[in-house]
């Protein structure tokens, strides 16, 4: 990812985390030809202004919509006749939105920070806010610390819902954003701090993972890392998904034994040096989750 080319973005969920039905209902909305500017939005979308602003944020965030419009991995993921999986029913969808979120080609977020350029498995919300502060190019001028401190709460209630152990407030309601299911990001103590659930994901088939060792190699123009770099560097798999170097040698290792991939990837070590093999070019990534989806439909 050339971070030259991206753009810095603290705000634009109006402080609403992701919630459930979202995603399929921005990108019908976009589908169907209108847009979050017409005058009637929020009557087609059944919610407030803020509420529009917020839908459309994170249908962009997380790459259903580009440039105003459906993009070809929305429509392959959420159209209802032939999509991978219209109503977002099964986590490895999850776990595939999580991935196009947090390495938006486009964006850097507070999100961004959190899960590529924190390095600490226990933090509070000023070392993520500290984190996010770093992507401001030198030179221009730095995001309000309210603006930051916003988008940093924003993130981490998406993914660990600290509302759930803060004291509600009168007529606050609760609703639980569909990324909590992942389990990423845990409360510790009073809410105060917080650790990543770092090893092995249950709900996180192999597929998805050889999916993102591909677009990340594919950026780098490589066909072979070290397992070191794909673990631990920025926008890396390892670090989007918080894995450890077993949960990911297994991925691969279970990649290599299927009949369909086994040519593409391996493992290998050799003088000391592991190393993560995978010739799956970019425009055949999405072959692997044809065989995912397929394999789970059948």
């Amino acid at each position: 990812m050339s971070i030259n080319k991206v753009r810095r973005k603290f705000s634009g969920h109006q402080t609403f985390v992701l919630r459930f039905g979202w995603l399929e209902k921005g990108f019908e909305f976009i589908n169907g030809g209108k847009h979050f500017s017409d005058s009637n939005a929020i009557v087609d979308l059944g919610v407030g202004k803020n509420m529009v602003d917020s839908i459309k944020y994170w249908c962009e965030m997380t790459g259903i919509l580009e440039d105003g419009k459906v993009s070809s991995f929305g429509q392959r993921l959420l159209d209802e006749k032939n999509g991978w999986d219209p109503y977002l029913e099964d986590n490895a969808s999850w776990w595939l939105l999580h991935w196009k979120l947090v390495t938006n080609p486009a964006f850097q977020t507070a999100g961004t920070a959190l899960f590529s350029h924190l390095r600490k498995p226990e933090f509070s919300k000023r070392d993520v806010a500290e984190a996010a502060l770093r992507l401001v190019d030198a030179g221009k001028k730095a995001p309000s610390d309210n603006i930051i401190m916003r988008d940093v709460d924003c993130y981490i209630r998406s993914y660990c819902g600290t509302r759930r152990f803060e004291k509600k407030k009168a007529g606050e309601e609760s609703f639980e954003c569909p990324l909590q299911e992942l389990n990423l990001i845990q409360p510790m103590n009073d809410g105060g701090m917080f650790r990543f659930s770092i090893g092995r994901k249950t709900s996180l088939p192999p597929e998805v993972i050889g999916y993102a060792i591909c677009k990340y190699l594919g950026k780098e123009n490589k066909n072979a890392m070290t397992i070191q770099r794909v673990l631990y560097k920025e926008y890396s798999p390892g670090q989007v998904f918080m894995l450890d170097e077993n949960t990911l040698v297994e991925a691969i290792q279970e990649l290599h034994e299927n009949s369909r991939w086994g040519f593409q990837f391996n493992f290998t070590e050799s003088a000391g040096i592991a190393q993560i093999h995978c010739n799956v070019s970019l425009e055949d990534a999405d072959q692997l989750l044809d065989t995912y989806y397929n394999r789970r439909s059948a």
